[in-house]
C-alpha cells in the first residue's frame, strides 16, 4: 500500500518504523528537516518538509494516489484539515490523530459528511487500554480483534495449574467453557492447536470468549483473581476522565485524587458516581487516608513520569493487587524492565499501536476477499477475516465438513451483529465473516484454508 504520514513526532515515527519492513511504499511529511533527514535516515522510506495541510505539499508526497494518509500532528485542527485535503485530492482512507473530546464525539459526522475514516483519540485509547487491563488482572497480553469487538486473552500457565500435561480437548470439554484457544506460545514459538496439544508450565495461551469464560480459564491457568472492585487514580486528566467513565458503568468504585481545584470541580460535574478528591496524590499521608491500603488497583496518570513511578512503586509497598502506571518518555525503559510495578501505559504507544492495527486489518490484497488482518501474540501471527459467498464452498456446510490446512484454526464467525465461537456442528451461511488464525500462511482468499 502507498502511504503519507502528515506529522514526524514520537507517534509517526513509531507508524513509520512499524510498517516500514511490510513492503509499503511509505512518506512521511513535517515542516522540520532535520526531523525528516533523520528518520528517512533510518528507514527505508520518502520524506518530505512542509506544511502537511498544503495541497502542493500533499501532491508532491504523492497523496492522490495514496491507499491510505494519516495525520498525526500535535494539532488536532491541522490534522482534520490535511484529512480533508488528501481526500479531495484522491486519497482512499483518512486518519486523524485527534485530543479535543468535542471532536471525538463528532466521528459518525467526520466521517459520513467529510470523509474522515477514523479519528483515533490518544487519551481515550489509553483509557481502553487500561481498562481491559484491568478487566483482565492476570493476563500477559490482550489483543483485540473484530475492531475491538473481541478480546483475545493471552496468559502464562502457572507450574500448579491442572493443566499442566493435559490435551486441550479434556480441559475445555471438562469446563464446558464458550471459548477457544486460539495459539499457544511456547519457548519464542507460536502454536496453532489442536484438540491433541498438550500444555506444559510456562506456556502462554491465547484464548477469546465471553467475559465469563476468560474469567474461569484464567483461574484454571493458575491466577487466582480477585476481581476489581475499586480503585485509586492520580491525576485529573482527560484519561482519568474517560477511564472513570468506563469503570463506572462497570460498577466499579472510583476515587480520583486531582490537586487543581478547577479541574476537581469539572470532574465531579461530569462524573456524579466517582470520588474526586482535591489534593496531592504525592502526598503519602493522603494516600493513606484515602484508602490505598484497601482498595484493588492503583492507576498513576499525572503527567509527570517519575512522581507516576514513585506513586506505583509506593502503591506496590502498601500491597496493592493491580498497579497501572502512565509513562510518556523513553528515558525510563530501561529502568522500568527491572520494576515490577505492573502495567505500564504510554499514550504515544498505544495510539501508533491502534494506528498500526487499522492500517493492517485494511492491508487485504487487491481481489482478495481479505475483509481484515490482524497481527496478534506479538506479531508471530495472523487472525484473517474473509466474506462467505454466494458461491462460496463454505456455504451450508458444517464446521465438522471443512477440511482446513494444518496450522490452521476457525476461530469465530461473524452473523451480522454476533459473534459466534465456532463449534462442529455450526453451519456457514451467505454473508457469513469467518475469522481464521494461523502461523504459517499469508491467505489471499477464503478457498486457501482448505486442504
Amino acid at each position: 500500500m502507498k502511504i503519507v504520514i502528515i506529522g514526524a513526532g514520537k507517534v509517526g515515527f513509531e507508524i513509520a518504523k512499524e510498517l516500514s519492513g511490510e513492503n509499503h511504499d511509505i512518506v512521511i511529511i513535517d515542516g522540520d528537516k532535520s526531523t525528516v533527514d533523520n528518520i528517512v535516515g533510518g528507514l527505508d522510506i520518502l520524506g518530505v518538509v512542509g506544511n502537511g495541510a498544503l495541497a502542493d505539499i500533499q501532491l508532491e508526497a504523492g497523496v492522490k494516489n495514496a491507499d491510505i494518509v494519516m495525520a498525526v500532528t500535535r494539532s488536532d485542527e491541522t490534522n482534520i484539515v490535511c484529512c480533508l485535503v488528501a481526500r479531495s485530492l484522491g486519497a482512499k482512507r483518512t486518519i486523524a490523530r485527534v485530543r479535543e473530546p468535542d471532536y471525538s464525539a463528532q466521528s459518525e459526522f467526520m466521517r459520513d459528511r467529510l470523509g474522515i475514516d477514523m479519528l483515533v483519540n490518544p487519551e481515550h485509547e489509553a483509557a481502553e487500554e487500561i481498562a481491559r487491563h484491568l478487566r483482565y488482572p492476570g493476563a500477559e497480553h490482550v489483543d483485540v480483534l473484530r475492531r475491538g469487538k473481541a478480546d483475545l486473552v493471552g496468559v502464562r500457565t502457572a507450574d500448579e495449574s491442572p493443566f499442566v500435561g493435559r490435551q486441550l480437548r479434556e480441559i475445555v470439554s471438562e469446563m464446558k467453557l464458550k471459548m477457544l484457544v486460539c495459539a499457544v506460545e511456547r519457548d519464542g514459538e507460536v502454536i496453532i492447536p489442536d484438540g491433541s496439544t498438550e500444555m506444559r508450565a510456562g506456556d502462554v495461551v491465547y484464548f477469546t470468549g465471553n467475559y465469563k469464560s476468560v474469567d474461569a480459564m484464567l483461574r484454571k491457568t493458575g491466577h487466582s483473581l480477585q476481581p476489581v472492585g475499586s480503585m485509586i487514580i492520580i491525576g485529573g486528566g482527560r484519561i482519568s476522565l474517560y477511564l472513570a467513565r468506563i469503570l463506572l458503568d462497570s460498577g466499579i468504585k472510583v476515587k480520583i485524587i486531582e490537586q487543581d481545584m478547577e479541574r476537581c470541580r469539572v470532574l465531579s460535574e461530569a462524573l456524579p458516581k466517582a470520588a474526586v478528591i482535591c489534593g496531592d496524590g504525592g502526598d503519602k499521608q493522603i494516600l493513606i487516608e484515602e484508602g490505598i491500603d484497601l482498595v484493588d488497583s492503583f492507576v498513576t496518570l499525572t503527567g509527570n513520569d517519575e512522581e507516576n513511578i514513585l506513586l506505583s512503586l509506593f502503591a506496590k509497598t502498601r500491597g496493592v493487587d493491580k498497579i497501572i502506571t502512565k509513562v510518556n518518555g523513553e528515558s525510563f525503559t530501561d529502568l522500568l524492565s527491572t520494576l515490577d510495578i505492573g502495567t505500564v501505559i504510554s499514550p504515544k504507544a498505544v495510539t501508533s499501536e491502534r494506528i498500526v492495527k487499522l492500517t493492517r486489518s485494511l492491508q487485504a490484497p487487491e481481489g482478495s476477499s481479505v475483509r481484515a488482518l490482524y497481527r496478534i501474540v506479538g506479531d508471530k501471527a495472523e487472525a484473517v477475516s474473509f466474506s462467505v459467498g454466494d458461491n462460496s464452498e463454505f456455504v451450508g456446510k458444517r464446521v465438522r465438513d471443512i477440511k482446513f490446512k494444518p496450522g490452521v484454526l476457525l476461530a469465530s464467525i461473524i452473523r451480522g451483529r454476533d459473534y459466534i465461537l465456532p463449534d462442529g456442528n455450526a453451519v456457514f451461511e451467505n454473508g457469513d465473516e469467518v475469522l481464521v488464525v494461523s502461523a504459517s500462511y499469508k491467505f489471499k482468499n477464503l478457498s486457501e484454508v482448505l486442504q
